[in-house]
């Protein structure tokens, strides 16, 4: 029969592990190469496959990196087994992107470090104060603040008309 108290601090042991892991990696999402600021990562379980070349975050998981949170169900980072700096950071499932003042919302989403950019396929969106850019495919850069949306649709908002009840929107298509 086990205890609780063991349970708790196997939890903890984990949990301090995964910080450790991801911590000791070069900063993804940095927009300053100078500075490295550790990445948190919570979630309910890891798991370190070939010597710890591949950890998996699964259930609740929440990465937190200087202004920007990402939730996703599952998080898979990927290490470069050569400068054993962090390659690939790939998010699964119901992922949400928090970001100065604006929102990502995808399926999936691939932070590549090479070049600072994400990749948000599966239904992705960004939402920025009311306006949505939506698409097959939205690439973000994180160092140039640009974005490339493929396949998608843009919806604006304009300032009220004076008289006017409802804000008029206007769209861009495919």
């Amino acid at each position: 029969m086990s205890r609780p108290c063991c349970r708790n601090n196997g939890r903890l042991a984990l949990a301090l592990l995964a910080v450790a892991l991801v911590a000791a990696s070069p900063a993804p999402f940095s927009l300053d190469k100078g500075k490295r600021e550790p990445i948190v990562v919570t979630s309910r379980t890891m798991e370190a496959d070939k010597l710890g070349d591949i950890v998996t975050f699964n259930g609740d998981v929440v990465l937190k990196k200087e202004a920007m949170t990402l939730n996703a169900d599952t998080l898979v980072v990927y290490y470069d087994g050569a400068s054993k700096g962090v390659r690939e950071i790939e998010a699964l499932g119901n992922v949400v992107v928090w970001q100065e003042g604006r929102i990502a919302l995808a399926n999936k989403a691939v932070y590549h470090s090479s070049d600072e950019r994400i990749v948000l396929t599966g239904d992705p969106r960004v939402i920025e104060n009311e306006n949505q850019v939506g698409g097959e495919r939205i690439t973000l850069f994180m160092r140039d603040e640009r974005s490339i949306i493929e396949g998608g649709k843009v919806l604006f908002y304009q300032d009220k008309v004076e008289g006017s009840k409802h804000k008029t929107p206007l769209r861009k298509g495919k």
